[in-house]
C-alpha cells in the first residue's frame, strides 16, 4: 500500500461518498499521507473499503452514514466527527455523480432508476425530478458539507482545507447529455471561487475536475461492452488512458499539504488534456445501448 509519507499527519478529514471509486482513491491517499480520514456514505459499512487489511489505516479511519441530501443529517456527521477527534482540518466534497441522458426532456426510467433520483410515471415529473435530484446532489449538498466544515474550521487555529470534486463537464463550451450535471458542476466551479473569497484567510477552497477516471461504475455504465478496455473511447485524450482514482488522491494530498499553501480559489483539471465534449458520444452508448 506504500509508505507514509507524513505530510497530513495529525489532519483530520471528512471525505464523502467513500463507498467506492473515487472516494476510496482520495480517503487512501489521505491516510497514505498521515490524516485521520471519516468517509460517509447513504448506507451502513463494516469499515472504510480497503482498509480491512492495513492496521494502520484501520486505527485512523471510520466509515459513517450521512445522508447528504439532508442538512440537519450533514450538521450531524460533522459535529461526531468533532466530537470525537477533536477537529477538523480538511473536507474533500467527494460525494455527487449523473449517468448522462439520450434526452434532456425526456429522461428514460432506466435512466433515472440508475442515477437514484425520484421515481414517476410521468415522462415530464420524472425528467424534472431528474434534473433537480442533479443540481441538489452536485451542487446544493455541497455547498452545505462546506457552510458546515467551515463553522467549525474558523474556530479552530491554523488554515483549513476544502476540495471540491467537480468534472469536465462544467466546462464553459457545455455538456450535452449531462446538461443539470454539467450546469451543477460549473456552479461548483464558480462556488469555489467564491467561497475562497469568502473564508480566507481562515480556510481555503480549492476544486479538481476530473475527466474519465477509472471506477466500477465507469466500467459498468461509460465503457462500452465492445471496448472494455478502453482502447477506442480513450483516442481522443492526449494520454491515451483514463485516470485513477489514486492520481485524483494524490492532488487533494497536494492541496491539502503544506507544499500548497498559497493555492486558493483554483480549479484544477485532472483529465490527461481532454478537449470539452470529446467524449459525450462515446459515453452514451453504453446507457442507449441498454435502453
Amino acid at each position: 500500500m506504500g509508505e507514509l509519507d507524513g505530510s497530513l499527519d495529525g489532519k483530520v478529514a471528512i471525505v464523502t461518498g467513500t463507498s467506492r471509486g473515487v472516494g476510496v482513491g482520495i480517503a487512501h491517499e489521505l491516510l497514505r499521507a498521515g490524516a485521520t480520514v471519516i468517509g460517509c456514505s447513504r448506507s451502513a459499512l463494516d469499515a472504510m473499503p480497503g482498509t480491512e487489511n492495513n492496521s494502520d489505516w484501520a486505527r485512523r479511519s471510520d466509515q459513517m452514514v450521512c445522508d447528504q441530501a439532508d442538512y440537519t443529517a450533514i450538521d450531524t456527521f460533522v459535529q461526531k466527527v468533532v466530537d470525537r477527534h477533536g477537529r477538523l482540518d480538511i473536507l474533500v466534497n467527494n460525494a455527487g455523480g449523473t449517468v448522462p441522458s439520450p434526452s434532456v426532456d425526456e429522461v428514460p426510467a432506466l435512466v433515472s432508476r440508475i442515477q437514484g433520483a425520484p421515481a414517476s410515471d410521468d415522462d415530464y415529473e420524472r425528467s424534472a425530478l431528474f434534473h433537480a435530484f442533479a443540481v441538489q446532489m452536485n451542487l446544493i449538498s455541497p455547498l452545505w458539507f462546506a457552510i458546515r466544515a467551515y463553522r467549525q474550521m474558523k474556530t479552530q487555529t491554523g488554515v483549513g482545507c476544502i476540495i471540491n470534486v467537480s468534472s469536465g463537464a462544467g466546462h464553459p463550451a457545455g455538456s450535452p447529455t449531462l446538461v443539470s450535471y454539467g450546469a451543477a458542476k460549473a456552479g461548483l466551479n464558480q462556488m469555489t471561487r467564491s467561497l475562497a473569497q469568502e473564508w480566507g484567510p481562515a480556510v481555503r477552497v480549492n476544486c479538481v475536475a476530473l475527466g474519465p477516471t477509472i471506477t466500477e461504475n465507469f466500467r459498468s455504465f461509460v465503457l462500452p461492452k465492445d471496448d472494455p478496455t478502453g482502447t477506442e473511447y480513450f483516442a481522443n485524450i492526449p494520454l491515451r488512458r483514463g485516470g485513477e482514482p489514486d492520481e485524483v488522491g494524490r492532488t487533494c494530498v497536494f492541496l491539502a499539504s503544506g507544499t500548497a499553501d498559497f493555492i486558493n480559489g483554483t480549479t484544477i483539471e485532472i483529465d490527461g488534456g481532454m478537449l470539452p465534449g470529446v467524449l459525450y458520444d462515446a459515453g452514451l452508448k453504453t446507457i442507449t445501448d441498454l435502453l
